[in-house]
């Protein structure tokens, strides 16, 4: 709903900038043959054949990320292609790779580099907000927020089930989309614990405002409006109205199963996850879910 706003500038889908040109680095390297011939087809596509065979090179990691621009534009969905051109990344990783230094450090230059030159091609102005809405960043937060101190990060808190459900019905036309249960628990809890861990850090805590999705959907305008505080974004009662009415959900045309926009709903997942999937979920993740507040029936 933020894109919306005349002072925000946002990036219209998931770019995933720092899975893709940042995460690589953390532990691609060190994975053994087993780890890498267990999702062999991933790792051939993404960073090559000599990296399959006989470990990944610094080299194969930076034209992993040319490879991930390209296959992520194809498919025409999330990727850095929503912040940048082949060519002008192309140039960049050339620029940034011959660096010296750590390949983390070269990533975060990178990183930047692309931002900076998003928000200068898009026309934005000092005054603008830079929006970016890929939710696994917040397994980056720490990085995130020491590396542009201006930055703040709004964490959307969702009952996990009803994330598998929107999940299950996004498969139906999303290859992505396509992860077995158990994964979206054991993800959906890393993300919750992460996000726990880095809001009671004391040098990161006041710069993450965590908001529950129900919460937004049921109270929708004093909690935009929070958020909007946060930010430090100003904004009217009559600004924020407008933007709640052009994102309602029952105006959109086309959503539902397989849409990027679904349904939206609250307890969907009691209607659409079956029975052993929800026993799956109590079993694996009921602590979580009850410490958040989230009923199990």
């Amino acid at each position: 709903m933020l894109s919306s706003h005349k002072n925000v500038l946002p990036v219209e889908n998931e770019s995933h900038i720092y899975r893709l040109a940042y995460e690589p680095f953390t532990y691609v390297s060190g994975l053994n043959a087993k780890k890498r011939w267990q999702r062999w087809s991933y790792f051939l596509r993404h960073f090559g054949l000599s990296a399959l065979l006989f470990g990944a090179t610094s080299s194969d990691i930076w034209n992993s990320i040319l490879r991930s621009h390209q296959i992520y534009q194809k498919n025409n969905d999330v990727g850095l292609h929503h912040l940048i051109s082949f060519q002008e990344l192309k140039s960049l990783i050339s620029e940034v790779s011959q660096r010296s230094g750590a390949d983390l450090d070269k990533a975060q230059l990178l990183i930047h580099l692309i931002l900076d030159s998003f928000f200068e091609k898009a026309g934005g102005q000092p005054q603008q907000i830079f929006l970016e809405k890929t939710p696994f960043h917040i397994k980056y937060a720490d990085v995130i927020l020491k590396s542009f101190p201006e930055a703040k990060i709004i964490n959307m808190v969702r009952d996990g089930r009803d994330v598998c459900a929107s999940l299950r019905a996004r498969s139906k036309a999303k290859q992505w989309a396509c992860y077995d249960t158990q994964t979206i628990i054991s993800q959906w809890k890393k993300c919750i614990h992460l996000s726990e861990k880095f809001t009671s850090d004391p040098a990161l805590k006041d710069r993450i405002y965590s908001i529950k999705y129900e919460a937004l959907r049921q109270e929708t305008l004093p909690q935009l409006g929070s958020v909007c505080d946060f930010i430090g974004l100003p904004t009217t009662s009559a600004e924020l109205s407008q933007i709640i009415d052009s994102y309602n959900i029952e105006k959109v045309k086309n959503k539902g199963v397989g849409q990027h926009v679904n349904k939206g709903s609250i307890n969907s997942w009691k209607h659409v996850l079956p029975q052993e999937h929800i026993e799956l979920w109590h079993q694996s993740a009921g602590e979580t879910l009850r410490r958040l507040g989230y009923a199990s029936t």
